[in-house]
């Protein structure tokens, strides 16, 4: 048995805190096999990098995990993001850990996993874990208690669990009541994977490009434990995607309903195939708001995403949606893959069209490595073979002029506050939320609220 530290590094509050789910998954792991674990969470623990370092030297670790899940805190074209400073600041809390403890230190999460050997070299951590981590953690902490040689970077998609093998979190109760105080809901993940294939997603190399289920009685016993004993009664899914083709999600839902759980959440959704008696289905289970993963505001704009729906599809689930009183949010990107500006305007109209929702739009794509975006930004001559990625580079279509696609967008959507851009106008409006109604959550879904005051 070995005595590790676990830290989640992760700053962002935007829209709103969210547990740690990826260290918690590793703790429960590490536990399982074991090892006594202590999880520090930076962002709960008030952001005191003094306070971090005293933490690890009264805890005396063998090992310490660092999880970094955001390589950029915020994906909106119109910030200025400087990853530089960030992971200097990292590099700096590396080095300050070695000089308090002879621990080596491995690093993981979604932003390393991205860009592993840079991130490695960056920081100074001694070992790093791509992709999944419990399994391979475990591996790796066996290996150097034993000597034996082992690679600096261990792929954990060599390792990656069968549904069946992938157990619930770590659910420490002081981080519990921290975030579900501050957003009023608990992350909970009932399958991985995702089989899509998204010209911009990273969750394929992440995660797997098949969905692997959780057993439902797992999900269940998560829930119910978190309620019974944590208070928590609302949840957010953070599966890829939750309604999944094959349907497995139905039978989820059944089991919530038939064990009486009674409770609400909220998850992210695809348009493809969502049918009437699928959404009745959710509602009577607890669901309260859908996030649709839309991506794009035209036809021609979603097959350049490589999206298995048209936009028909989009109205049609926003009506199913809305129609059942379920709050219902759209997040599309303009200018991505074919976009024009017929295709642009056509986009712009379309959103104003869809009905009691709200539209959340962004302007251009982050590229990542190893995307099908990525491959064509370099056919298009948008980046080239010496391009850096480290910070933030977005794909915008060749025929389109950023500036006046910006002033399309603010011109189509004007003051309407059901149509959110630039994110600039979405953080006015939660602010707005938070201190005229003291609402907390998605805030996307008390839009309704804003609607009594002065437009």
């Amino acid at each position: 048995m070995s005595r590790i530290f676990l830290i989640s590094l992760n700053t962002c509050n935007h829209p709103f805190e969210v547990y740690p789910l990826g260290m918690a998954v590793v703790g429960a792991a590490l536990e399982d096999d074991g090892h006594q674990v202590r999880m520090y969470d930076y962002l709960a623990a008030g952001q005191n990098d003094g306070d971090l370092i005293h933490a690890v030297e009264e805890y005396r670790p063998e090992f310490v995990g660092l999880s970094i899940r955001n390589l950029d805190d915020n994906i909106d074209s119109s910030f200025e993001i400087d990853n530089a400073k960030k992971f200097k600041w990292i590099s700096g809390l590396v080095e300050q850990i070695k000089n308090s403890t002879k621990a080596p230190v491995i690093i993981g999460g979604p932003a390393f996993s991205l860009m592993p050997e840079t991130i490695l070299d960056l920081t100074g951590a001694d070992y790093g874990i791509t992709a999944e981590g419990e399994k391979a953690i475990c591996r790796l902490i066996t290996d150097l208690q034993e000597n034996r040689k082992t690679d600096r970077i261990i792929s954990g998609s060599d390792f990656f669990l069968p549904g069946s093998g992938i157990k619930g979190a770590l659910y420490e109760e002081s981080l519990v009541r921290y975030y579900y105080d501050v957003s009023d809901f608990i992350n909970i993940q009932t399958k991985r994977g995702c089989p899509f294939q998204c010209v911009y997603c990273t969750y394929p190399s992440l995660e797997g490009d098949r969905f692997r289920y959780r057993e439902n009685q797992e999900v269940i016993d998560e829930i119910r434990r978190l309620k019974t004993e944590l208070g928590c009664n609302s949840f957010f899914f953070t599966d890829s995607v939750f309604n999944d083709p094959a349907g497995r999600y139905r039978e989820l839902l059944e089991d919530i309903i038939l064990e009486d759980l009674d409770i609400k959440w909220a998850a992210y959704f695809t348009p493809y195939r969502l049918e009437k008696a699928d959404i009745d289905l959710c509602k009577r289970a607890g669901l309260f708001a859908v996030e649709l993963g839309t991506d794009a505001s035209n036809t021609t704009a979603l097959a350049g995403m490589n999206k298995m729906f048209d936009w028909d599809g989009v109205v049609k689930a926003n009506n199913i949606i809305t129609k059942a009183g379920l709050a219902c949010a759209h997040f599309v990107i303009f200018g991505g893959p074919d976009e024009t500006y017929e295709t642009l305007a056509e986009g712009i109209e379309n959103c104003r069209q869809l009905e009691k929702c709200v539209v959340f739009g962004y302007a251009g794509i982050r590229l990542y490595p190893g995307t099908l975006l990525m491959e064509r930004a370099l056919s298009e001559g948008v980046i080239d073979g010496n391009t850096s990625l480290f910070e933030p580079v977005y794909y915008y279509c060749p025929a389109i002029d950023k500036q006046r696609m910006h002033e399309m967008i603010c011109s189509g959507w004007g003051k309407d506050r059901r149509l959110i851009y630039p994110q600039a106008k979405g953080e006015m409006i939660s602010q707005a939320l938070k201190q005229m109604f003291n609402v907390k959550g998605l805030l996307w879904d008390n839009m309704h609220l804003l609607q009594r005051t002065t437009p």
